[in-house]
């Protein structure tokens, strides 16, 4: 069970990475000149990042009320909550790409 786990988290960190290349080669790449690529980005960015305070919300209002976390976990529920929400932005980037 902790080789697949150990698996899985590599899968993750992969994942993240390419979502990375993504944003990165969306963002800097010439892609990002024209208009209908700064639609795309402003509307990935108006859909992933206020998530970012509504999930802190969430984590915070589960240590305080539901159950307290330990300091690891906590720092681990919070890389899963950027990392996680750096992939969704990716995410939206491609399919927005596509779509218009």
């Amino acid at each position: 069970m902790d080789v697949f786990i150990a698996i899985l988290r590599i899968l993750y960190v992969l994942i993240f990475f390419i979502a990375i290349f993504v944003v990165l080669k969306f963002e800097v790449g010439e892609e990002s000149k024209d208009e209908r690529e700064k639609s795309i980005s402003n509307k990935s960015y108006g859909l992933v990042f206020p998530l970012l305070p509504l999930g802190w919300l969430g984590i915070e209002l589960y240590d305080q009320f539901i159950l307290q976390l330990n300091y690891d976990t906590y720092k681990l529920v919070i890389w899963f909550l950027i990392t996680g929400l750096m992939i969704f932005h990716a995410t939206n980037i491609s399919i927005l790409k596509r779509k218009y």
